[in-house]
């Protein structure tokens, strides 16, 4: 066992106390100053900054935009048209509820998928130190 004779406080607040607990529970720690540690001193610090991030979330929310203005037209359209059938009407209004449903899937997505690739890069990470 190494001998350890110097120590360092670190002043924290509550939830930085509860998210270093967690996260020293995802990784399979059963001491918090052991996870620290090895936080401090052998992990890889990396800084991700997505590059395009911003313009497809500039891109995604110009085609919302567009989608909301047509979702009006149609609303305005189904109520005043009078040579219009009724289930056509009602089948044009499904599908761009339909749309604009997708936009907001698309949006989850893009944020799951982007999180996770991070994920995948700290959990390899950790298992290659671990396994080394």
């Amino acid at each position: 066992m190494k001998t350890r004779r110097n120590s360092i406080k670190v002043w924290v607040s509550d939830e930085e106390r509860t998210l270093l607990e967690a996260k020293s529970n995802y990784y399979g720690y059963s001491r918090l100053a052991k996870y620290i540690r090895d936080a401090i001193i052998y992990e890889k610090v990396t800084h991700i900054d997505l590059k395009g991030r911003d313009e497809i979330y500039a891109a995604y929310s110009e085609n919302t935009r567009e989608l909301k203005k047509i979702a009006k037209e149609i609303r305005h359209i189904s109520r005043y048209a009078t040579q219009i059938q009724s289930y056509n009407l009602k089948y044009i209004s499904n599908q761009m509820y339909n749309i604009l449903n997708n936009q907001k899937k698309m949006l989850n997505l893009i944020d799951e998928k982007l999180d996770l690739d991070v994920w995948q890069n700290i959990d390899r990470f950790n298992y290659e130190r671990e396994n080394s």
